[in-house]
């Protein structure tokens, strides 16, 4: 006869008190103090917290209830806003300031005639900063300054003087001075400006970007808009 495999009384006893216990928790690791907690929470951009710097370094949007950085949390009418929440508040705020049909049509009519007035007396005093511009070059100067006069008052005109550097010639000079008599003589910056069409494109495709990516975009870009009003001349 065949021996049959057999199952020790102690290991089946084992084995069922396995399965009696219920599953441990699984734990996460959070993204501020890198250590692993099986309490956590998300913040707005989804990333997994601990409790403990949850409360210490965030903070809950008023009105979409997501947990923002400190730093990075926004203040309108008393309340902490998350960016987005601002900019729609902002917006709601905007719209609720707004004239209505009637005073539109007569603030657009208003526009029209000082607009006009606007350019004539702009076109004048142009004109005449010009000419005494002219004036105040050819006399001797005070203190930087010459100051001519009328019976009506006094008009000072101050000369200012701007330096504006070369790059590929102070880069030259760069390699001739010492350091300390570069440093003493020019002072290096590095700056930066949006590509805005890019930018623009980027922040608009909420599907497709990364949620984290896009708040520290918004976080190290100030984004306005400015309104600009044209005149449109009647067609002859």
């Amino acid at each position: 006869m065949e021996a049959k495999d057999k199952i020790h009384p102690q290991a089946s006893e084992q084995f069922a008190a396995a399965q009696a216990q219920p599953p441990q928790p699984q734990q996460q690791v959070c993204v501020e103090c890198l250590e692993a907690a099986t309490e956590t929470v998300a913040s707005r951009r989804g990333e997994t917290l601990c409790a403990n710097c949850a409360k210490s370094y965030y903070v809950a949007c008023a009105l979409c209830r997501g947990l923002v950085p400190q730093d990075e949390a926004l203040m309108r009418d008393d309340a902490v806003h998350c960016s987005d929440c601002d900019a729609g508040a902002a917006a709601q705020s905007a719209a609720g300031d707004a004239p209505d049909d009637a005073e539109v049509e007569t603030l657009v009519s208003e526009y029209i005639g000082l607009h006009a007035e606007e350019k004539r007396v702009k076109d004048r005093l142009d004109e005449i900063k010009e000419q005494l511009k002219a004036a105040a070059a050819a006399r001797e100067r005070v203190a930087g300054a010459v100051t001519l006069r009328s019976e009506d008052g006094a008009v000072k005109c101050s000369f200012k003087t701007n330096l504006k550097c070369d790059p590929e010639k102070v880069g030259a000079l760069e390699s001739r001075l010492e350091p300390d008599a570069f440093a003493a003589l020019f002072e290096r910056k590095v700056s930066y400006s949006p590509v805005k069409e890019q930018l623009e494109k980027f922040l608009s495709n909420d599907a497709g970007t990364d949620a984290n990516l896009r708040e520290l975009i918004l976080a190290a870009v100030e984004r306005t808009e400015t309104p600009t009003l044209t005149v449109v001349r009647p067609k002859k």
